[in-house]
């Protein structure tokens, strides 16, 4: 059962359909609209399709979901209050089965009925498990994967004293000894632009995780922009002095991305490529990759330029 097969009931409740659009945020890879549609099968297998209750529960549950944020469940219960104009005894209910998602201590039968599917990925085999787990960790990637491993193993072994699945156990161990491949972007990015966003995107596709670096080089001017609202839910560092002491401290192996306009770009990272060799302490890795036709133009002083007489806009993610 899908969530948007229960649209007409929605609007008898007097939720648009766009609600949705909150699911759709580019941040979300485990909470989103296939994760309504299983509460909504769930439920309905249990008999509660009919349940208004619930039905607003799935929707409004985690409709503010920030990773960064510890107050979710606060900001979605808010957000509902703010937006349904119905029932008060029905608003009542479904605020509190919100907020309980919070601990997942239901202070109602129907709270224990919903709280209880929110749950049910833990209870699922080993191989959903894992989907479940790179979705989550996509999700943090903003956090240092050292800190990540650390903090979502005290999770997962808090979770297990209450569930009882063996395939949690397995979890942890895939999650203390998984090495993920994690690149690093580095470059001034004063400022960070459409071309650069650009090879993110061909990075991602190919490494699990992109590590945003910003070097501060004494060759050029100081960085005048701010990184762009687009990028905060990935991890972001700033570094001095050499490229290879900053890779060499995270502690775990990546891979550095270079990104290429044109061949006069494809010689100047070579260069760049064989000091890296030379300075490293460790084998190091490159990939370069071109940006798209569209975008071999832009370069951050091109834009720094048109910035004096209000033409940059078009070039800025």
């Amino acid at each position: 059962m899908k969530i948007t097969d229960k649209s007409s009931r929605l609007i008898s409740l007097g939720i648009g359909e766009n609600i949705l659009d909150h699911y759709r945020e580019c941040h979300r890879f485990y909470h989103t609209i296939e994760h309504l549609d299983d509460l909504c099968t769930q439920l309905e297998q249990q008999g509660y399709g009919d349940n208004d209750a619930l039905l607003l529960a799935i929707i409004f549950h985690d409709i503010i979901y920030d990773p960064k944020a510890s107050t979710n469940e606060e900001d979605s219960a808010r957000y509902f209050n703010e937006v349904f104009t119905g029932d008060q005894r029905l608003k009542d209910e479904v605020t509190g089965i919100i907020l309980d998602t919070k601990t997942h201590q239901p202070q109602s039968e129907l709270s224990k009925v919903f709280c209880n599917a929110d749950l049910n990925i833990l209870h699922q085999p080993f191989t959903r498990l894992l989907v479940y787990e790179h979705q989550i960790f996509k999700e943090f990637q903003f956090v240092d994967y050292a800190i990540y491993r650390e903090k979502r193993v005290e999770v997962l072994k808090h979770l297990n004293e209450t569930i009882n699945n063996p395939a949690i156990n397995t979890l942890i161990d895939y999650v203390n000894t998984r090495k993920p491949k994690i690149a690093v972007y580095p470059g001034s990015f004063n400022p960070f632009h459409k071309g650069h966003h650009n090879i993110l995107q061909k990075a991602e596709q190919i490494f699990d995780k992109v590590i945003i670096a910003r070097g501060v080089n004494p060759g050029k001017d100081v960085a005048s922009y701010e990184m762009p609202a687009a990028i905060q839910y990935r991890q972001q560092a700033v570094y001095t002095g050499l490229l290879t002491d900053f890779t060499n401290g995270l502690g775990y192996d990546v891979t550095i991305i270079r990104g290429l306009r044109n061949g006069s770009d494809l010689q100047y990272e070579l260069n760049q490529y064989r000091y890296m060799q030379e300075l490293s302490d460790k084998n190091i890795n490159v990939i370069a990759i071109f940006c798209d036709m569209e975008f071999e133009h832009i370069s951050s002083t091109g834009i720094r330029q048109l910035e004096k007489y209000n033409k940059a806009e078009d070039y800025l993610v």
